[in-house]
């Protein structure tokens, strides 16, 4: 706790130096990812992403303000540094930054598996050379499939919304999706009620994580870092809260 204090001592003389009336803007996505992170009818930013920087907000005593976004715009913003901070975000998502912009990332905040996912009507399984074309979201990194585009085994269509996604595939616009297994789970539910989708066989299950990032502010990631380590048991209860792992 006490690395903690010492952070966000340090973080408060300097935004009282600097911006004494300007509250931190952290950029966030308008998809629909719930759980992990979604807009509410009155295009809020909730979910289980939002609960945890509460929580940091008012450990550290530092206003936070929500900037949703689509997700090429975001990127851009951060990287012209109009928002201090990014979420979600991952050091495989910066190849595209040029070489002298140093980004911060906070260490995982939330747990990800990306797969390639099918109807499970198919008994067997659509065929691996029958999948032509996958959705996947605009502005979002395919890094599950990436050497299968590369090698030209299915072409990639992408859309803004996520739900799109899950039309297009009931609807055979695309034999398979490239998505969060539980987000997606969830959306097929509440849109396709009686269907359900299953990893493709032939295609990993990807793993990582979305971080906190920051070009502008590395202090903050630091003391970001230690509110993890200090708060890891309210943290956790949030992310069981939203049936989180």
């Amino acid at each position: 706790m006490c690395l903690l204090k010492k952070l966000l001592a340090g973080i408060a003389f300097t935004a009282a130096i600097n911006t004494p009336t300007q509250a931190l803007t952290l950029g966030v996505e308008t998809t629909n990812y719930a759980p992990y992170f979604f807009l509410n009818d009155e295009q809020k930013y909730q979910g289980a992403a939002r609960e945890i920087f509460d929580l940091f907000s008012e450990v550290s005593d530092l206003k936070i303000n929500y900037i949703p976004m689509p997700v090429p715009r975001l990127f851009n913003e951060f990287v012209k540094g109009n928002v201090g901070l990014k979420f979600p975000d991952n050091p495989l998502w910066s190849a595209s930054l040029n070489a002298t912009v140093k980004v911060h990332y906070s260490e995982p905040v939330l747990e990800i598996t990306e797969s390639l996912l099918v109807l499970e009507q198919y008994e067997p399984e659509i065929a691996k050379k029958d999948i032509k074309m996958v959705g996947a979201i605009l502005g979002f990194s395919i890094p599950g499939i990436a050497k299968s585009v590369a090698n030209h085994e299915f072409e990639i269509i992408k859309t803004i919304k996520a739900e799109q996604l899950i039309h297009m595939l009931v609807s055979e616009r695309v034999q398979g999706v490239y998505f969060n297994n539980s987000v997606a789970q969830d959306l097929v539910k509440k849109m396709y009620p009686g269907k359900s989708l299953i990893r493709h066989s032939k295609y990993p299950p990807f793993k990582y994580a979305y971080h906190l990032s920051s070009i502008k502010h590395p202090m903050l990631i630091e003391a970001f870092n230690a509110f993890l380590i200090s708060h890891a048991k309210q943290v956790k209860a949030i992310k069981s809260h939203y049936g989180l792992k």
